[in-house]
């Protein structure tokens, strides 16, 4: 009898302990936070468009995940309850806990009273401040900020744009980090490098667009690569553009610990005075007005700078690099909120020489122009949005739809054909154009496939103003997804270089509205491309390769976001020339 009662008492304690490390196993594998990457979301009772919607929520909600079935993820909602979301319409961003430590990577403050918050983004508490020159480890990121040890086993966050990150100085390379005679030319704006080679890896710094890198292996889709300060690390291989290297660098000896900084050039550069060549000088004021859809922000300092800038997407951000001044009197932070602009922010970003970094939050697809004055010393930045309506007007626009019979593109795993995708959204663009008084040349109209050298022919004949080409992508990696934008990768004259503008405009828009990884801008040599004559571009908007991808690109929502997307970036593009 006594046997009989402590059985199920010992079955019971097992059971809780089971249920307990169960539980704990649970939170640890789904602590993921999913971001909402569509304007309206439906939220299900269970996993699948079979159950009923509970409720929806909206474009860039932030929603922690709790389980997951198949491509169906489990959040959990503001009000306490849970349900159910299509994954192929969020991101989702890892967890700040399953992120691994580096030993090998630091942040160095930048500014004084610096906050060290309890999460990555402003909302949350200040638990600290720290001052410039502070160096902490850091544990993980998230967007732009660092987890960072505090010591005493606490840990906080901090603004990725107040510090610095320091990489601190690795073993000499060994007789095995010889180079391959092949260049690695980064083609998105900020590249992560990681510790080995895969997303699971931990961020150890970052490359910008520009950046050559030799190259000392490749594992699958990522590569080995040699970093400016003669450390290494591993970069996605669809982040990069392979080239044969002129000559082999070799790694620095013993190298100093450095910082991986955008390229002097990035994105262009201004200002008609050198740097200050004698002390550095420091920010004097930073005034904003805004009138309609234009925000005008004027920085004053007290010696003459130079300056270069770049723009970050996802989210849109301008950067302003002011080089020989350090912040002095400019806000940390000064909220906005204009049509164009949410936030402007600013830092001592660098050290020897001193480079103050103004970072705007951008909005609503937003322009800008540059200016300095005369002595050099004031600085002028213009955001506006651009009247694109009546730039379709009298333009002559050649819509290219891939593929076709008996070639049908690349087929998705669920039978999904790319000739069938891109005519129906080169027939929406069409449609979208036609509607804003533009012309349209569309080389398929049907199911026949026609000649590559026909598409670009009709273009040619017709001479059209542009000529964008859409396509699906593919890769026999069935975890690779994104979008990307490819223009000619020959000769940069004058007919690519405005490729490139219209490339950036239209990749801008389709990553902001698809939701879906950017690849960036990148060059090939594809046959339409080469041959036409005016400014091209070829899209590849998703990979059918990819099943949750596979699954978007067949429904409504994405062919007409895409069509909507490719119209407004063409319409951005023939603004700005009109505006110049």
């Amino acid at each position: 009898m006594r046997l009989r009662y402590r059985f199920p008492g010992i079955f019971l304690i097992a059971l809780a302990l089971f249920l307990f490390f169960g539980l704990l196993m649970t939170n640890k594998a789904f602590a993921d936070t999913a971001i909402v990457t569509t304007d309206v979301l439906n939220i299900r009772a269970g996993p699948g468009t079979g159950y009923n919607i509970v409720t929806q929520v909206n474009r860039n909600e932030r929603l922690s995940v709790l389980d997951k079935s198949g491509d169906w993820y489990c959040v959990s909602l503001p009000s306490g309850q849970k349900g159910w979301l299509a994954g192929w319409l969020v991101n989702i961003e890892k967890s700040p806990a399953q992120a691994a430590p580096s030993s090998s990577t630091a942040v160095r403050v930048n500014g004084n009273a610096v906050n060290i918050r309890s999460g990555p983004g402003t909302g949350y508490s200040v638990i600290t401040q720290v001052n410039s020159g502070a160096t902490f480890p850091v544990l993980g990121s998230a967007n732009d900020w660092y987890n960072v040890n505090l010591g005493s086993g606490g840990s906080g966050w901090i603004a990725g744009w107040l510090v610095t990150a320091v990489i601190t100085p690795a073993a000499p390379p060994s007789r095995s980090d010889t180079t391959t005679g092949r260049n690695a030319v980064v083609t998105g704006s900020v590249v992560n490098v990681r510790g080995g080679p895969g997303t699971t890896s931990n961020v150890i710094g970052q490359v910008f667009q520009g950046n050559s890198l030799a190259v000392l292996d490749q594992s699958n889709d990522w590569i080995r690569v040699m970093l400016p300060n003669g450390n290494t690390g591993w970069v996605a291989g669809w982040l990069v553009s392979m080239q044969t290297a002129p000559v082999n660098p070799q790694p620095a000896p013993n190298p100093p610990p450095a910082t991986i900084n955008p390229p002097a050039n990035q994105g262009g550069s201004g200002g008609t005075t050198p740097p200050n060549s004698g002390s550095t000088g420091k920010g004097l004021s930073l005034a904003v007005s805004s009138a309609g859809a234009r925000t005008t922000t004027v920085v004053k300092a007290s010696v003459p700078f130079s300056y270069t800038q770049s723009v970050l997407a996802n989210p849109d951000r301008l950067v302003v690099d002011l080089k020989g001044i350090v912040p002095g009197d400019l806000a940390l932070a000064t909220n906005v909120n204009s049509q164009t602009v949410s936030q402007i922010r600013t830092g001592h970003f660098q050290k020897n020489p001193d480079i103050t970094r103004v970072v705007f939050d951008l909005k609503g697809g937003a322009l800008y122009d540059i200016s300095v004055s005369s002595d050099g010393k004031t600085l002028t930045v213009q955001t506006y949005i651009p009247d694109i309506e009546g730039s379709y007007a009298g333009k002559i626009i050649a819509v290219d739809a891939g593929h076709g019979s008996p070639d049908p593109g690349a087929i998705g795993k669920l039978g999904t054909k790319e000739k069938d995708i891109t005519l129906d959204i080169a027939k929406r663009v069409k449609n979208l154009l036609e509607a804003r008084g533009a012309k349209v040349i569309m080389t398929r109209t049907g199911e026949p496939e026609i000649g590559l050298y026909e598409r670009t022919s009709k273009a040619n004949s017709a001479k059209a103003n542009i000529f964008v080409s859409i396509h699906m992508n593919a890769n026999d990696n069935a975890a690779l997804g994104g979008t990307s934008t490819y223009v000619y990768s020959g000769a940069k004259n004058a007919r690519v270089q405005e490729s490139e503008r219209l490339a950036r405009y239209i990749q801008s828009e389709l990553v902001k509205v698809l939701g879906l990884r950017d690849i960036g801008v990148k060059y090939d040599n594809f046959a339409v491309l080469r041959t036409s004559n005016m400014p091209a571009v070829l899209c590849e908007l998703a990979f059918i390769s990819n099943i949750p991808e596979e699954k978007y690109m067949n429904t409504d929502g994405f062919k007409n976001t895409a069509a909507e997307a490719i119209v407004q970036g063409i319409g951005r593009y023939f603004a700005e020339k009109r505006n110049a």
